[in-house]
């Protein structure tokens, strides 16, 4: 039997590419194809370079708290692609949690790597909006290209801490030009506009470090941030899908860049031809660390389902968590929804054991559709 797994990450636990290596493993006697996923979040470098044959580039940038890092991103030398996901350069899980607050975090080193993309010679860049601590706006991203942001007495604003309120002009004469003649594609499952109750700051200020009552008076800095922005650049843009993403990099992306926005499974699906490998695929097996309602809105899991509807493939999905009656989804092409802790344990010992974990519960599985030849 030839299968596809396409397994989302579990968050804490493994990776993508980790987890389609468990599925490998259980099944020595299948064939097995590796399809890393990613939405735009972590995993994403990783995910493209493996799907076009790239290569990943480590080079020193400043992390999201101003500290020097090592980040990494993608290098696609076929297209002259390059893979930048802003978990690296401004990526929650290198924030501080000593100094956990928005006013602590840049997006700096994302227009760091942006910079050393195109100085390695890039013509399209693929920027994945997820996993990032920020709600600066992209205003570290912009700073680092080259934007001068002035405040009341015209002096120029720090990188650090983050003022939004303090921005009373921006002069983007220096902006990097070659930042501006490049493709861009935007890689995201987040399509939250930038402003309101259902924004950047709203939806996700407080898992970043905001607290309730900071919420009002945050939005209403980002929404005169926005306002000097879309008069520097000529555009409206707070309200495009995904001008919330990544705490309003997506914004500044679109308003200075010209970018294209889509789903992140879908430009690498797109980009990995990932269609074609379905063509001659007997099942397709994914997964998530946690299977809920907010799974059907769209997730990686049902994203692939829907891609597999189109050519009548099984899918089964593995799942850390399986929210009550979704113990499958014939609706979503998704024939089984299987739960791979197979016994009482803590929430760390499952994570500590994703991997074995999700290679046992593929084994029992194949055990039963091995005997009854699934398909």
């Amino acid at each position: 039997m030839k299968i596809i797994a396409a397994i989302d990450s579990f968050k804490g636990s493994m990776t993508s590419e980790e987890a389609n290596q468990s599925v490998i493993d259980a099944l020595p006697h299948h064939e097995v194809v590796s399809f890393p996923i990613a939405d735009g979040g972590e995993g994403t470098v990783e995910a493209f370079v493996k799907a076009e044959n790239g290569k990943v580039i480590t080079q020193p940038i400043t992390g999201v708290n101003g500290q020097p890092y090592e980040g990494r991103w993608g290098w696609i030398e076929e297209n002259k692609t390059a893979v930048i996901e802003v978990a690296e350069g401004a990526g929650i899980i290198q924030a501080d949690p000593e100094t956990f607050h928005p006013e602590n975090h840049t997006s700096y080193g994302v227009g760091e790597q942006i910079i050393q993309a195109l100085d390695y010679g890039a013509e399209t860049i693929i920027l994945g909006l997820g996993g990032s601590a920020t709600t600066d706006g992209g205003m570290g991203m912009l700073q680092a290209l080259g934007v001068i942001f002035k405040d009341v007495e015209g002096k120029s604003l720090p990188v650090l801490p983050v003022n939004l309120k303090a921005v009373e002009a921006i002069d983007a004469s220096e902006l990097d030009e070659r930042a501006t003649s490049v493709k861009w594609e935007l890689a995201s499952d987040v399509s939250n506009p930038l402003l309101g109750q259902n924004g950047a700051v709203y939806v996700f200020g407080e898992q970043k470090g905001l607290s309730k009552d900071e919420l009002p008076d945050y939005d209403e800095a980002m929404a005169e941030y926005a306002r000097l922005v879309e008069e520097c650049t000529q555009s409206k843009m707070t309200e495009i899908e995904g001008a919330g993403a990544a705490g309003g990099i997506g914004f500044a992306a679109l308003s200075f860049f010209g970018c294209t926005f889509q789903s992140g499974l879908t430009l690498l699906a797109d980009r990995g031809n990932f269609k074609a490998l379905l063509n001659d695929a007997d099942l397709v097996i994914t997964g998530e660390g946690k299977f809920d309602t907010q799974s059907l809105q769209g997730k990686v899991p049902v994203g692939i389902s829907r891609m597999c509807r189109e050519t009548d493939v099984p899918v089964i999905l593995f799942a850390g968590k399986i929210e009550e009656g979704l113990a499958d989804v014939p609706e979503e092409h998704i024939q089984a929804v299987l739960p791979i802790v197979d016994a009482p344990m803590t929430l760390k010992e499952a994570m500590d054991k994703g991997p074995e974990l999700l290679e046992r519960a593929v084994r029992r599985a194949f055990k039963l559709i091995d005997a009854t030849k699934f398909r």
